[in-house]
């Protein structure tokens, strides 16, 4: 189990499996506890998740703006793919 702590108040604690622990280990860098490692992992998955949710709410306005103007999404397929056929010549 990792203990984090904050200004002397003991934080939320998580447990690691052992065998997952053990693969921790092995990958640190000399210099880095394994607190800071998991800390580290969590901050970089929290930022993917933040940029799917960016994703898929862009994604969503842009289908509702297609919907509104009446436009399919074979119609946009297609104008891509006469796009691309300019392109390549």
């Amino acid at each position: 189990m990792l203990n984090f702590e904050r200004r002397g108040n003991p934080m939320p604690q998580i447990h690691i499996p052992e065998t997952l622990f053990a693969e921790i280990e092995k990958m640190l860098p000399p210099s880095a506890s394994a607190a800071e490692f998991v800390v580290q992992a969590v901050r970089e998955k929290l930022s993917v998740e933040d940029r799917k949710r960016e994703f898929y709410r862009i994604s969503d306005q842009n289908r509702a703006a297609m919907t509104e103007k009446g436009i399919s999404a074979a119609e946009i397929l297609a104008d891509f793919e006469s796009v691309r056929g300019k392109l390549d010549g």
